[in-house]
């Protein structure tokens, strides 16, 4: 079975965020649905920086589900996948 990689864009609800924690928070709670792979921080503006993440599933993975996760998870405000790909 063939697998996919989606790159998502996270923002936070504030400057004072730590991304690092909602990125241990995303890999913890994806634990058995997706494989949580690199990631970065992106500056926005004024202080405001998001968050660069790949996760990586089984390519009939139901990614409604892992984007209600991360929409659920906290200090996110907004959150887009930027990119996809099958690996």
């Amino acid at each position: 079975m063939s697998k996919m990689l989606i790159r998502y864009k996270i923002f936070p609800t504030d400057i004072n965020v730590n991304l690092l924690s909602i990125y241990n928070e995303i890999k913890q709670k994806m634990e058995g649905k997706a494989e949580v792979g690199q990631y970065k921080t992106e500056p926005i503006a004024f202080g405001l920086s998001a968050l660069i993440l790949d996760l990586r599933m089984n390519e009939d993975a139901n990614v409604d589900a892992i984007e209600a996760i991360i929409k659920e998870t906290k200090d996110i405000g907004e959150f887009e996948a930027i990119a996809s790909t099958k690996v």
